[in-house]
């Protein structure tokens, strides 16, 4: 047999490990940050009805769960009990897409003493927060003002509601997600029970695993990956929006979905602009659990869903559809990696 067939067949299966294990790290930090917050976002959950206080509980959730569809379906949860109103929610929601950005900025700060490289992760794993934020920007005052997004989403849910109420809906269990968790539940096992040092492990295991992934890409031809990446899977803007939606539902978690084009930009196999419609349909991807949660649920609950998926859709159409706007992200994303690869204290 060729040896340079075996080495590359070794390097693939070794990149195979990496991504699983980098997949492991993510999770664990998700679930430990998730551990050490929870408590302190149902406290607060409650606390307000005022719309720009929602917002930025709906971004410091999201924060300390390090995933939006966790942040949602309690949202939903709490609208489904009556505990939340849908004018409360709405404003939550759009925060939770804020908030959901943080992991994959940590990701990129493991590229940090790599000049070029740390450059085009940091610009790959901020684009998504400069989208979310800009979301924010135009369509948060005018849910404010004429409520767009919550009357779509209760035409929608009326029209629905009759099909589907009182019918058992199966939630399908990710493979993918039952295996990652099982492998962050081994890690946890060695924290003795104590979060901080869960988390610490699990940052150490996806930076070394980021490390591993980045040398093994280079190892194995750029060229060929990337030809591959483009001429398949990021060849078209839909084509990259619709990997990142059905990614997204597979892991269920725009944290990780987002995490993983990090290394992946930082090696120079995926451009910027490729990369930016794949994080639009982790977008969309991240609001499936939350709908999935709210189909057994109340009315309201289900409006809340539909507006989740309603805001990202929104969102999209009017950034990502108009050049002058689309632009924006791209040029933040660039400018901020710039200014970080000459201040390292710029990540922080």
């Amino acid at each position: 047999m060729n040896k340079e067939f075996v080495g590359s067949l070794f390097k693939i299966s070794g990149i195979i490990v990496a991504l699983y294990l980098f997949l492991v790290g993510i999770n664990g930090m998700s679930s430990s940050i998730k551990q050490m917050g929870s408590s302190v976002v149902e406290s607060i959950f409650m606390a307000t009805s005022n719309p720009i206080v929602a917002l930025a509980i709906g971004v410091f959730s999201t924060v300390l769960f390090q995933s939006s569809s966790t942040t949602t379906s309690l949202i939903i949860g709490m609208v489904s009990s009556g505990a939340l109103t849908l004018t409360g929610a709405v404003p939550m929601i759009m925060g939770a897409n804020i908030g959901t950005t943080v992991t994959n900025t940590i990701v990129s700060v493991g590229h940090i003493n790599r000049g070029n490289e740390f450059k085009r992760a940091f610009a790959a794993s901020t684009i998504h927060d400069f989208f979310n934020v800009l979301a924010v920007l135009i369509l948060f005052p005018l849910e404010m003002l004429f409520h767009g997004i919550q009357r779509s989403a209760e035409w929608l849910a009326s029209l629905l509601f009759g099909k589907i109420h009182n019918i058992d809906v199966l939630q399908a269990k990710s493979p993918i997600k039952i295996a990652v968790k099982s492998g962050a539940k081994f890690i946890e096992q060695f924290s003795f029970d104590n979060n901080i040092l869960y988390l610490i492990l699990s940052v150490l295991l996806t930076f070394f695993m980021l490390y591993s992934l980045v040398k093994l890409l280079r190892s194995l031809v750029l060229e060929k990956i990337e030809t591959f990446f483009d001429q398949y899977i990021f060849k078209t803007a839909i084509r990259a929006l619709s990997f990142g939606v059905i990614l997204t539902v597979m892991v269920q978690s725009s944290s990780i979905t987002t995490s993983l084009v990090v290394p992946l930009a930082g090696a120079g196999v995926l451009t910027l602009r490729q990369i930016f419609p794949f994080t639009l349909g982790a977008n969309i991807g991240t609001t499936v659990t939350a709908l999935l949660a709210a189909l057994t649920g109340t009315v309201s609950a289900l409006i809340a869903a539909i507006s989740h998926l309603l805001f990202n859709i929104a969102g999209i159409s009017v950034i990502y559809g108009v050049p002058f706007l689309r632009e924006i992200p791209i040029k933040c994303a660039m400018l901020i990696s710039e200014k970080a690869l000459k201040n390292k204290f710029v990540p922080v």
